[in-house]
């Protein structure tokens, strides 16, 4: 990018900051209708700063920035919204969607959805929607919102539509696929399919589902590298903590 651009109170989260030079930071933002941008706040690390209480992730904000290159200069910021309430567990998942967002999606990338199904899961872990929910749909929405969304349909060699009482392997190119073998551990039953289709997450069974389906999903998108929030988030609930 060559020419200088200049964006007024585009609203906008904070996915992740860090130190930069002596008192400001580099930021990356998820933004409504310019997708991801990497923004330096100059200064914003200062005692005094009023930028410093408000670039904290999970507040809807209005940021105004010069750019002419890769980095933008942030020249505003302003609250729109009260930040979302996380604490506990909730906050530590609220994390895991910034990281998932800063993987996957590119910067400089507009996407609408993206910046909608983020504000819409950050809304249910506010509102106190069973956690597990509120992250499987997170991910069915954001990979749909990134053109990698799931067929869930119909039996992808058959073209039939799925039996909630057979068993399907599932191809990441084709979709579900049904199977004569039940003993398969890597199978999904019918029924669960179906209910993630349907956004129908209202059991630990298919919970259980639709996390093991789309973690394998992910892991495809994301590569050999993990990501540090979910291996958190994994230990917290094997400890039953």
């Amino acid at each position: 990018m060559t020419e200088r651009e200049q964006v007024l109170l585009e609203t906008g989260f904070v996915l992740h900051q860090r130190p930069y030079r002596n008192s400001s930071q580099l930021l990356e933002c998820l933004t409504a209708t310019h997708g991801r941008v990497g923004l330096v706040a100059r200064g914003s690390r200062e005692t005094k700063s009023r930028q410093r209480a408000l670039l904290q992730p999970f507040g809807v904000l209005r940021l105004s920035w010069l750019r002419r290159g890769e980095l933008g200069r942030l020249t505003h910021v302003e609250a729109q919204a009260q930040a979302f309430p996380l604490d506990a567990h909730r906050l530590l998942a609220g994390y895991y969607c910034n990281e998932l967002v800063l993987r996957l999606l590119a910067r400089d990338d507009p996407n609408a959805e993206v910046f909608s199904c983020y504000s819409r899961c950050l809304a249910r872990l506010a509102g106190g929607e069973s956690m597990a929910r509120a992250l499987r749909l997170f991910e069915l929405d954001l990979l749909a919102a990134l053109g990698y969304g799931l067929e869930l349909d119909r039996d992808a060699m058959t073209g039939e539509p799925l039996v909630p009482e057979r068993h399907y392997r599932f191809e990441l190119e084709n979709g579900p696929r049904a199977v004569a073998r039940e003993d398969d551990p890597d199978l999904y039953a019918g029924r669960d399919l179906i209910a993630l289709r349907e956004r129908a997450l209202d059991d630990e069974v298919s919970l259980k589902a639709a996390q093991r389906l789309l973690g394998r999903v992910l892991r495809a998108y994301l590569g050999d590298r993990p990501l540090k929030s979910r291996l958190v988030l994994q230990d917290i609930v094997s400890r039953g903590l």
